[in-house]
């Protein structure tokens, strides 16, 4: 365009050029000349005029009188009325105008100005024709390469909208990660849309709130305002789409929008909001943004109802994941409680077997130790019939005899008596065994546990009273209020709580006469006190029960030993070694519970007891937060 209105200058000796585009309703100046010996003003005058562009053509103009008659206009300005004032206000003496037509319609306008009184010549007509043909030329090439441009840049945008589409569904189908997923759709959707921030909400149906998930372009600052907001169906412009259940679309929020509006979106122009909604049921919505005013096309509305598709596929992929989680989560609770079940069944199987036979056992071993016990004590009597007959009053026996017989009779007698001790420690062992037997003939059923806990420790108390004649020791309790009621088997629990006392009675008992015997120094058994606190506290699902002594404690090795069956730190004759074992047992196996102890030698022995308040069938325990009873 510039080189034919130069060399058509050139030609004609004209003033000035220049060459107009018409797309049918404006006129475009596409290039424009000047002579090269044209004054400043002359210049200005030429900037000024062509500034007005684009215009419609007007007959008060040579160009708007070419393109409305689609004919050449050769003109002469002082025989012309109507012809704009800026023409002859630059002296021109004439003015000639080419239309650019393209199959009759007018497409431009080839337009000289001159000086000259005389005007153009036929063979400058004639030229200037020629170089019109041209320009027609140029404005087709020109308007074939803008479709091949506008073409190019519609099949790139449909290349990015495809390529983040399938980037957007990748994640969709590959992620379960909620946030990740609308994160990536927002970052595709803003450029696709020549937009400059955007937001994707879900929608809380219980708080009937939308809430930001993702954010694009936007400030830490006003995300967390938008937050605060808690915008809800009806209100702004994504809680307006939602009512509606269609896109809402505004170009000017600074003209259009309420005050409350223009003064949170700041600096915002178009606003565009689509709902999110699954069969009709809003989930969210998507908001997109921009800086300059004009309203979105409808290809980025559709664009957006596809990007706001697949962020309602998303949320709902993660409520079902979160669903499946859930129901996942409940049939391994359901699983872990049924196997513990079983377990407990399989357990309580054994041990009942094991109860039979041990029962069986007893049985068995105490009729032959009450033959033993019976015929050591009739032996003991006849010894003593023995020494009655043979004394000195009643048989004239010789001296050595006599002595010898009763030194036979003394050893004797000392034998039986320790036939008796040990048949009467078999016996103990055998009435032990008997009782364990027993174990899980009640009913579980709920107690109050501070209670039962009491009336344990006074049984074991007047128990070892009774047992030790002056035994003393100092009783603290410290029950907690809210401790309530447990579900347990009454029976076991309290033999349980009586053999941990009585452990602490005897092991307070025997640190005290260790104290006092001979060698120890007067201020250790002055200073000493014999002390058993029994406590309990609430845990919430479970109840903690602790039993306390200051007694001579244990060390490592006994600790790591003290559950196990027939193990005892009691001297020979005072103690079996099942208590503990038992009460593990009854604890760990039969209520779910732990049973965990805590000592230092010579300083203080602590057993803890947790139990949940709550059993499930057989004796299983419900679900708690606490994993009890994972021991094996």
């Amino acid at each position: 365009f510039e080189q034919i209105v130069r060399r058509a200058q050139e030609l004609c000796d004209a003033n000035a050029s220049g060459i107009w585009e018409y797309d049918g309703r404006l006129l475009h100046i596409r290039a424009v000349g000047s002579h090269p010996r044209a004054t400043a003003e002359e210049i200005a005058a030429r900037d000024a005029y062509a500034a007005r562009f684009p215009l419609e053509p007007s007959l008060d103009t040579g160009v708007g009188r070419t393109i409305l008659h689609r004919q050449l206009v050769n003109i002469r300005v002082e025989d012309t009325e109507g012809l704009h004032d800026s023409v002859r206000a630059l002296g021109i003496a004439a003015t000639m105008g080419l239309p650019l037509l393209r199959d009759g319609e007018p497409v431009g306008a080839l337009m000289l100005n001159t000086k000259n009184p005389d005007g153009f010549s036929d063979s400058q007509i004639a030229l200037l024709q020629t170089f019109a043909e041209q320009a027609v030329i140029a404005i087709g090439s020109v308007a074939t390469f803008r479709a091949l441009q506008e073409r190019t840049a519609e099949l790139t945008r449909s290349v990015a909208e495809l390529q983040a589409l399938e980037e957007v569904l990748r994640a969709v189908n590959s992620s379960l990660d909620l946030d990740t997923v609308l994160s990536t759709i927002i970052e595709r959707a803003v450029p696709l849309a020549q937009a400059d921030e955007g937001l994707i909400y879900e929608f809380d149906a219980e708080a009937q709130v939308f809430v930001p998930k993702a954010a694009f372009g936007m400030s830490e600052e006003r995300i967390v305002a938008l937050r605060e907001r808690r915008i809800r169906i009806g209100e702004a412009f994504i809680g307006r789409s939602a009512a509606a259940r269609e896109p809402v679309h505004m170009a000017d929020v600074q003209t259009e929008g309420t005050p409350e509006e223009r003064a949170f979106l700041q600096g915002i122009h178009a606003v565009l909001a689509v709902p999110l909604l699954r069969e009709e049921r809003v989930v969210g919505g998507l908001v997109i943004r921009r800086r300059r005013e004009g309203a979105f096309s409808d290809a980025t509305v559709a664009l957006m109802q596809t990007f706001a598709a697949q962020s309602v596929l998303a949320i709902e992929n993660a409520r079902l994941f979160e669903a499946a989680g859930r129901a996942r989560a409940a049939s391994e609770a359901a699983l872990a409680d049924l196997r513990r079940t079983q377990d407990r069944l399989v357990q309580t199987e054994k041990l009942a077997s094991l109860g039979q036979l041990t029962a069986g056992i007893a049985h068995e071993i105490k009729n032959p130790l009450n033959f033993v016990n019976n015929f050591s004590d009739l032996s003991v009597d006849l010894l003593d019939e023995l020494r009655a007959a043979v004394a000195p009053d009643k048989l004239a026996m010789a001296e050595a005899l006599r002595a010898e017989i009763d030194e036979i009779t003394a050893t004797l007698k000392g034998n039986l008596e320790k036939i008796a001790h040990h048949g009467r420690r078999a016996d103990s062992i055998v009435k032990n065994m008997l009782q364990h037997s027993r174990s899980g003939g009640s009913e579980h059923r709920e107690v109050d546990i501070n209670a039962i806990v009491e009336e344990a420790l006074n049984l074991a108390y007047h128990g070892a009273r009774a047992e030790r004649p002056g035994f003393n020791i100092t009783l603290e309790r410290d029950y907690d209020p809210a401790a309530g009621t447990v579900e347990l088997f009454p029976q076991e629990f309290t033999r349980v709580i009586l053999n941990l006392c009585s452990n602490g009675f005897h092991a307070a008992h025997n640190r005290a006469t260790a104290n006092a015997a001979p060698g120890a120094t007067a201020s250790a058994a002055a200073d000493f006190q014999p002390v058993l606190r029994l406590s309990t506290r609430t845990l919430g699902d479970a109840v903690e029960i602790r039993v306390r002594d200051n007694g001579t404690g244990m060390n490592e090795s006994v600790r790591t030993r003290i559950f196990e069956p027939f193990f005892t730190t009691k001297p020979a004759g005072e103690g079996t070694g099942l208590g503990l074992s038992l009460s593990h047992d009854i604890i760990v196996k039969q209520h779910a519970g732990e049973l965990t102890v805590d000592s230092e030698p010579d300083a203080f022995s602590e057993f803890t007891i947790i139990v949940p308040r709550r059993m499930a069938a057989a004796g299983a325990p419900a679900a708690a937060a606490r994993n009890l009873g994972a021991q094996p």
